[in-house]
């Protein structure tokens, strides 16, 4: 063998030696990663390294509102005026009421009043509908008084029980069979099948208002949007299927959320669901929306926090000395800026950004130009690099207008209503239950959106659902409800 084959035999063994060393790194960082998923902390949280002076000094000057640091001493809050007290008075005894001292009888200069809140549990009653007949005395006719249509035809519950079992399973999610074991503790038995029956006539009959909802959001010019799985069973087996969210915020016309259940994950899901929408959609780099941002109607936004969240994996494992830690540190210093400008009125907050917000997003774009140049190709370091890289146009968009976030956290924190209820009912009964799903969670969430009593909101709506036609339907909706 000559020179030049050992050469070449040399060559490829170290090419082989640096894929065995990439894919080992590689392997490596999803145990680490598992590891601090399994026992590590969740929390993503971490203290600020920049004081941003001038900006500081531009909210000082701009602003009245208080220093979010500035630490606040915790006051019991006082318990709410509407509801009923009941006045237990105490009365020394008269062999009490002598002085001490002189012996003299005490006469009362005052009261001491402590408030201590008390409950009652939730009780079950029957309502007697009684419907008089009248006949005809000479036998023709037989009438009956009308009974107001129920929401279900038939159906021995009332709006009130119905929304005590939506609200439950949706909002607290209690499954129906643990609801089963509460109404057996007040001598009542409903079997689980009835339950599960009752939920789904309701949501075929509330449907037509979450289809309205859906109209509205896309006549909004902003969204937010994001979406997680949902285990579904499917002939013994459990499936995944997925819920959306679109989120349209306080700062739109119709401050609501809307839910989408879908049988998979296909990009035709919110290109379907988003058809018509023109304006700013702040999403994950989820492919699925790439033609809507393609057609040059829909802008995409970009979010910080799944930029971060991967570096963050890293310095979990390399420590905060690492560079997967300067870029924490960049980072956080955005934060420091935005966080004084979260309270403007979005025409000051456009301005406040460009002057103080858009150096820091330049500072941090240089720095990922020049890392990524020193990392191996194909570590994840590299791909946290160019994941925030590849997706710059979309994180800088925010400048576009005041109303945007740097972030996606208003549909993330959508989705945790879902991700609970998730470790709980565990999963969906079919396709149909996550459509129910859909349904529910968009009425609570918007209700609680708009500042609504959930249990008072569904249990009037279910009430009034049936004998409101089509037209009318808007007055029920949580952002024009009025009860």
């Amino acid at each position: 063998m000559d020179v030049n084959e050992l050469i070449k035999l040399l060559a490829a063994k170290d090419e082989q030696i640096n894929q065995l060393l990439e894919r080992l790194t590689n392997m490596q960082a999803q145990l680490d990663n598992l590891l601090r998923v399994l026992y590590g902390k969740k929390s993503e949280k971490k203290e600020a390294t920049s004081d941003n002076n001038a900006a500081t000094d531009a909210v000082k000057n701009n602003s009245n509102t208080k220093s979010a640091s500035a630490k606040v001493k915790p006051v019991r809050k006082k318990l709410p005026d509407n509801l009923p007290r009941e006045d237990i008075r105490y009365e020394l005894k008269e062999t009490e009421l002598f002085c001490d001292l002189c012996s003299n009888t005490c006469h009362k200069i005052g009261e001491e009043i402590s408030e201590q809140l008390e409950m009652i549990p939730a009780k079950m009653f029957v309502k007697k509908h009684i419907r008089y007949k009248y006949g005809c005395k000479n036998g023709c006719c037989v009438k009956v008084a009308p009974m107001p249509v129920q929401p279900i035809p038939k159906g021995i519950p009332g709006p009130g029980l119905l929304a005590e079992v939506i609200i439950n399973k949706y909002q607290d999610s209690l499954p129906l069979y643990r609801q089963v074991q509460r109404f057996e503790r007040h001598g009542i038995n409903i079997p689980e099948s009835t339950l599960c029956d009752w939920v789904s006539q309701v949501a075929q009959l509330l449907q037509p208002l979450t289809r309205i909802m859906h109209q509205d959001i896309l006549c909004e010019s902003k969204l937010h949007t994001d979406d997680t799985s949902v285990p579904v069973l499917a002939k013994g087996k459990a499936k995944k299927g997925r819920l959306w969210a679109y989120v349209s915020d306080s700062n739109n016309s119709h401050a609501c959320t809307v839910y989408d259940y879908s049988a998979t994950r296909e990009q035709i899901v919110p290109q379907q669901f988003l058809a018509g929408f023109k304006g700013y959609l702040q999403a994950d780099a989820y492919p699925g929306y790439d033609k809507l941002y393609a057609s040059g109607d829909v802008i995409e936004i970009g979010c910080m926090a799944h930029a971060r969240r991967k570096f963050f994996d890293i310095a979990e494992i390399a420590g905060a000395d690492s560079l997967a830690g300067d870029a924490l540190n960049l980072i956080a210093d955005i934060y420091v800026v935005e966080d004084k400008c979260r309270s403007m009125n979005f025409k000051n907050r456009y301005y406040f950004r460009k002057k103080y917000l858009r150096p820091v997003y330049r500072k941090l774009h240089r720095w990922l130009v020049l890392t990524q140049k020193k990392i191996i190709p194909n570590t994840p370091l590299y791909r946290a690099l160019n994941y925030s890289l590849n997706h710059w146009r979309a994180l800088q968009n925010v400048f576009a207008d005041g109303r945007l976030e740097v972030d996606n956290n208003t549909a993330e924190r959508a989705m945790r209503i879902v991700a609970i209820g998730r470790k709980n009912w565990l999963f969906a009964g079919s396709d149909q239950g996550g459509h129910n799903a859909a349904i529910f969670y968009s009425l609570l969430e918007s209700a609680k959106q708009n500042g609504l009593n959930t249990f008072e909101y569904l249990s009037d709506i279910i009430s009034k659902a049936p004998l409101t036609n089509y037209e009318n339907l808007t007055k029920l909706l949580p952002y024009h409800y009025s009860n």
